[in-house]
């Protein structure tokens, strides 16, 4: 239970109000609690008043703590209501910088990003704030600490934000656990750490992991790479690109309805009910469904989540990179269905598209950014040229000192003067009138056959090849890429330019 105290009578007591001490109350008084947010979750509470009498005591034979878990589940599926006190215990399987945040008054607070994972795998985001985001921080960036690390938050709450549901803590009466010598926390790490080593012969695999900074997570990065390079790569990994936003297309949805649960794509289908004489009817209500076979949500609420298309140009060509909610929330300071409510003309002729897509979009074009693109199993199967964004920094102290370590400045100007004249022709992509639906001053070319376009198309290739090249005329000829990879097969001849490199004088 709560207990309160009388201002005036507080010196009396305080000498007794000793975290972990036992205390034995005499004649306490039982009083209504009307605090909004009731950290026992009860609606009374006891109060010391003036003949009240506290005696601290050794013999406690009861139990040294008392918690009350929670599930994650319950939680994600919104059956345990905002504000809620609860406890809950998980395995920290990444812990996110601690930051500095504006509150409502104007003054700055800390706060902290984790994730947690729990032994069915259910992972939930947990937020904590001013002193609970430093004790974190400080565990977490400790030279001390173990592999595997399992937080437990007695008197925590369910907090939703921005349409995500989540953890916190509840402002100054949650108690933090990490690692320490309880029952249930013991009892939890060895399930978990068992688990995970059964399922991989790696255990490095299954540590918690920190980042400290973005930078940090830029600069230790095992690959960079440039465009042109990303689509050789064979196996699954996390790349480092530095390019600049050339364009966003707007003829692609740049936000998608979430599972509340997994994040994933849900799907509507019609609720069909046959009537007495056999035919159907379509009910006004559709049934959602999430399209991840693996999620076990039961009852789905949709959120508006980013998918911002964008095309990312460095020297040796461009690519095609989502933009996901994380990294476009940090950016725009809106939720994709905030963004929503202010532009509601919808052009009905593309689904999830605008007649014009959101201004704040126009504050990434011509900007340079440092880009974490996940090269997956489908880009690699699929030779799919479209990469997922993990994170994004515009930082120039990050951009500098990736250029520095990578010496990006001193490849930029030895790959644009080798280009030979097979590699120059083959890469070039075309524009069709269809295509040219983005925002910027540059157009975002798609992927379209050479032999499909007149010697007219040129004009439109995205990069000046004449400001970096002297031109010469020549003839060539295209060959049209089939469906089948390999299988070339030579079509119409068309014109091209010879191009050869400047030299400097």
């Amino acid at each position: 239970m709560q207990c309160s105290c009388l201002n005036k009578l507080f010196k009396r007591f305080l000498k007794h109000l000793v975290v972990d001490d036992c205390l034995l109350i005499y004649k306490p008084s039982l009083a209504k609690d009307t605090t909004k947010i009731k950290v026992t979750g009860k609606d009374q509470k006891l109060s010391l008043y003036p003949f009240s009498s506290v005696l601290k005591i050794d013999n406690w034979s009861g139990p040294r703590y008392y918690f009350r878990f929670t599930d994650f589940q319950s939680v994600l599926t919104k059956k345990v209501p905002a504000n809620t006190p609860i406890d809950f215990l998980g395995y920290v399987v990444v812990s996110y910088p601690i930051e500095d945040v504006d509150k409502k008054d104007g003054t700055k607070t800390k706060r902290m990003n984790l994730t947690l994972k729990d032994l069915h795998d259910t992972k939930i985001s947990l937020t904590l704030w001013e002193n609970y985001a430093i004790e974190m921080s400080d565990y977490m960036n400790g030279k001390d600490r173990e592999d595997h690390v399992v937080l437990l938050v007695h008197f925590g709450t369910v907090n939703i934000y921005q349409e995500k549901v989540g953890l916190t803590n509840m402002f100054e009466a949650s108690r933090l656990f990490m690692n320490s010598d309880i029952d249930e926390i013991r009892e939890f790490k060895e399930r978990y750490v068992e688990k995970e080593f059964s399922q991989s012969s790696s255990s490095k695999q299954s540590c918690s992991q920190v980042i400290s900074n973005v930078e940090e997570q830029f600069l230790n990065a095992g690959d960079f790479v440039f465009n042109a390079f990303i689509s050789s790569i064979e196996v699954e990994k996390k790349v480092v690109i530095v390019g600049t936003v050339i364009a966003i297309s707007n003829n692609k949805p740049w936000y998608y309805l979430a599972c509340n649960h997994c994040k994933k794509q849900i799907e509507e289908r019609s609720q069909l009910v046959e009537k007495e004489d056999g035919s159907f009817d379509v009910l006004d209500q559709n049934i959602i469904e999430c399209s991840n076979g693996d999620c076990e949500a039961v009852d789905i609420t949709p959120i508006h989540r980013y998918k911002i298309p964008l095309r990312v140009q460095d020297s040796t060509g461009t690519v095609s990179c989502t933009l996901f909610d994380y990294e476009a929330i940090k950016l725009f300071k809106k939720t994709a269905k905030q963004l929503l409510d202010v532009y509601t003309k919808v052009d009905s002729s593309i689904e999830g598209g605008f007649q014009a897509l959101p201004d704040e979009f126009d504050t990434l074009i011509n900007r340079k950014f440092a880009f974490q693109i996940k090269v997956s199993s489908y880009n690699i199967a699929n030779q799919s040229e479209n990469y997922g964004i993990s994170m994004l920094s515009s930082d120039d102290d990050i951009l500098s000192a990736l250029e520095k370590k990578w010496k990006i400045n001193e490849v930029d100007q030895s790959e644009s003067n080798v280009q030979s004249l097979s590699d120059s022709v083959s890469n070039v992509k075309f524009i069709s009138k269809e295509s040219q639906s983005v925002i910027g001053d540059n157009v975002t070319p798609e992927h379209v056959d050479v032999a499909d376009h007149g010697q007219s198309k040129l004009e439109n290739v995205k990069r000046n090849l004449q400001e970096v090249y002297d031109v010469d005329a020549v003839d060539s000829s295209s060959s049209k890429r089939p469906n089948i990879p390999g299988d070339v097969e030579i079509k119409d001849a068309i014109k091209f330019d010879l191009i050869t490199p400047k030299l400097e004088k």
